[in-house]
């Protein structure tokens, strides 16, 4: 075999086209590896003694510094070569060595240099997020985004809170729960506000006493409200009833860690024994013997006045028997519901006989007094006074004096709680 020289002054010269093709579009400023560099030489056809060179392949040096080559790649008996995967922005050195099928190599060609364009830089704009006192908005603070990029925000309320409001870029979006950013081509700022959820509590109370405080109360959530409850004079705690359930006959009531709207009611009753209504029948106002005050006949329908000026048996309040409402007639007379004693009082003061004059008297609509004779009972000109029970459900007691036989009558009435 005839010796062979080296084909290196041949290669040195013959790295002569490098092209680089660019193979996707850059959005991110990270680095990419989106280039491509095409390498292209002529195959040498002789040693530098002049004799026949038939190259067996080629090995392509490829570094980032000039000289100096990390990375050789066989390329086979080829005599073009693309790289790929280049890094952008940066310098690449190329050189080429060739090889023959008894393994000898040549020098290394020249040296080419090429340097990749640099990514397009993408905007970045800045999103601000913000949330007041009573939730939270997620993400928040500063957040960095590239242009047409989109980005969805959350608002949570804290517990015992609701969104009062979000405003975009200063202009309310209303109470919504989350707002999406898309198409980012500007910076914004998203902010919400929060209020506390609150409720209400309505207090009432019925006649012969206070619920205090009274009316509808507006709190909130978690909090705590107490209501006194105080009977007026003469009457007593009945019932207070929380969202209509009893309670009992408190005098006082805690709605503690408030989550819901609520009510709360008192009812009184009456003390035994107190006066509640006193009336001088036909008559004006007056004061009895035992201090009570039987006021200018009142709440009555039909009937007329008569009177007399005759003593009156069996009384020291002669006065209060002397005057009378006769006819039928009915007294309809506000109290508050419950239990009570009705005394009616009465003097014969015209007729000298039994069976003259004889009445029928209803109470809430039933007959508690059938064919009253007062004559035949007590005689003339003398007091007869009877007290009756009765209950009062709607707030009125109903009285209706019913003549049968002559006028019915009535000289005065009270009525007490029993």
């Amino acid at each position: 075999m005839k010796p062979k020289t080296s084909p290196a002054a041949v290669l040195r010269v013959l790295l002569v086209v490098i092209t680089v093709f660019l193979v996707a579009t850059h959005l991110l400023a990270a680095p990419s590896h989106a280039a491509q560099a095409s390498l292209t030489w002529s195959a040498p056809t002789t040693y530098l003694d002049g004799s026949p060179a038939t190259p067996s392949g080629y090995k392509v040096y490829t570094g980032t510094v000039s000289g100096s080559y990390t990375k050789t790649t066989d390329v086979g008996n080829v005599t073009s070569y693309t790289e790929s995967g280049l890094d952008d922005g940066t310098t690449y050195y190329f050189a080429i060595m060739a090889y023959d099928a008894s393994g000898d190599m040549s020098d290394l060609s020249n040296q080419m240099s090429f340097t990749t364009p640099s990514p397009p830089v993408t905007p970045t704009y800045t999103l601000t997020a913000s949330a007041g006192t009573g939730g939270t908005i997620s993400p928040s603070g500063s957040i960095a985004i590239s242009q047409g990029l989109s980005q969805t925000f959350t608002i949570t309320p804290a517990t015992g809170y609701k969104i009062a409001g979000v405003n975009v870029d200063g202009a309310s979006v209303g109470a919504v729960s989350s707002y999406a950013f898309s198409n980012i081509t500007a910076n914004h700022t998203i902010s919400a506000s929060f209020t506390n959820v609150s409720y209400t509590i309505s207090a009432t109370a019925g006649t012969g006493g206070t619920i205090s405080p009274a009316g509808t109360t507006t709190v909130t959530y978690g909090s705590s409200k107490t209501y006194t409850i105080a009977p007026s004079s003469g009457y007593k705690v009945a019932d207070v009833k929380v969202d209509g359930v009893s309670v009992g006959a408190v005098t006082s009531y805690n709605f503690s860690n408030i989550t819901a709207n609520h009510t709360v009611a008192a009812s009184f009753s009456a003390v035994a024994g107190k006066l509640v209504f006193a009336t001088n029948s036909g008559g004006p106002d007056f004061t009895s013997s035992n201090g009570t005050l039987y006021k200018a006949d009142t709440y009555y329908s039909g009937g007329s006045i008569s009177k007399t000026t005759t003593a009156i048996a069996g009384t020291t309040d002669d006065t209060l028997y002397q005057t009378r409402r006769i006819g039928s007639c009915s007294y309809k007379i506000p109290v508050p519901n419950g239990n009570y004693s009705v005394t009616l009082k009465f003097a014969e003061t015209y007729y000298s006989a039994a069976g003259q004059r004889y009445f029928n008297v209803n109470m809430e609509g039933i007959k508690v007094l059938n064919q009253l004779d007062v004559y035949a009972l007590v005689g003339k000109n003398t007091a007869y006074d009877v007290t009756i029970p009765v209950s009062v459900s709607d707030g009125v007691l109903n009285i209706d004096f019913i003549s049968v036989k002559g006028s019915a009558m009535i000289e005065a009435l009270n009525v007490v709680t029993r």
